[in-house]
């Protein structure tokens, strides 16, 4: 009786999924058909399928919005946390996911421990609970490593943009019309929508290193500020950022190389040696079980 169930909600599952992903794709061609987007994916909005993909999937459970156990799932640093992973969703959809999640760990933890129905709640909600904060800071950290790898080639082409006599906020256009699409331009552009609302662009780019949370972005936006507050030139200022973050990312690069023999230690000892010294040392033990004594 339980496995026919299992085998419809399977089926279930993988048709919402499909189907939720052929009209993910049908509206973003009919927007590029329709001029609202280029049909090669460049611009300002920047199509984020799998949150799309979440929200469409989670908008059946909107009405789970009003419960107590959703409001005391919201905190003020779940808000921060999305915008550093450039997720879609809003801190609300987040504690809906977060509740299902709880609920099909512990379907799944009970069909695996059918005898312990107490184990699985336990085991299940804790699964449930901890897997979409880790999904999230996997997000966070990704975005970070994509920021922290463009961030250098940005730079340069706004050097090269504003050395050539555009206006930075125009350089941001032009770069994020003409770079490939990455967490970086996406910042960019809502640095540039924000500055066409009416805000100015020392507001917009506090904005910009306040979402993304990053030490490089903060320096990149406080050396901008300043130059601009000082009446420095914008492209020297530019290409001294754009060197320092390729230090910066170098000297980080020969600290990870420094620490890489530290984290071999522990599988060494405790996987690697084990079994060399079972392969060199397996056959004398065995010798001297048998009482053959050592034999050469």
């Amino acid at each position: 009786m339980l496995l026919p169930l299992v085998v419809f909600l399977i089926f279930v599952s993988v048709y919402s999924i499909a189907w939720q992903i052929l009209g993910a794709r049908k509206a973003r061609l009919s927007l590029a058909g329709a001029g609202g987007l280029p049909a090669s994916g460049r611009g300002y909005e920047q199509f984020n399928d799998q949150g799309r993909l979440l929200r469409r999937i989670l908008k059946p459970f909107n009405f789970l919005a009003g419960l107590k156990v959703i409001r005391s799932l919201v905190n003020p640093m779940l808000a921060g946390r999305l915008l550093m992973a450039g997720s879609p969703l809003s801190v609300i959809e987040f504690a809906i996911f977060k509740v299902l999640c709880i609920v099909i760990c512990i379907i799944f933890a009970t069909i695996i421990l059918r005898n312990d129905k107490l184990l699985s709640v336990i085991i299940g909600s804790v699964c449930g609970f901890l897997l979409p904060d880790f999904w999230l800071s996997m997000k966070i950290k990704r975005r970070h490593m994509e920021i922290r790898r463009d961030l250098p080639s940005v730079i340069d082409l706004l050097n090269l943009c504003v050395g050539s006599g555009l206006d930075f906020m125009l350089a941001v256009d032009r770069v994020v019309k003409n770079f490939k699409q990455c967490p970086l331009t996406q910042e960019l552009s809502e640095v540039w929508r924000e500055n066409r609302v009416g805000a100015s662009r020392r507001d917009a780019l506090q904005h910009l290193a306040r979402r993304a949370n990053l030490p490089e972005l903060s320096s990149f936006v406080r050396t901008l500020l300043q130059a601009d507050r000082m009446g420095a030139p914008m492209s020297e200022a530019l290409k001294i950022q754009a060197e320092e973050v390729r230090l910066r990312r170098f000297l980080a690069g020969e600290e990870a190389a420094l620490k890489a023999p530290i984290k071999l230690l522990f599988p060494l000892i405790f996987f690697i040696l084990p079994a060399v010294l079972a392969i060199v040392a397996g056959p004398i033990i065995l010798q001297f079980m048998q009482g053959d004594g050592l034999k050469f």
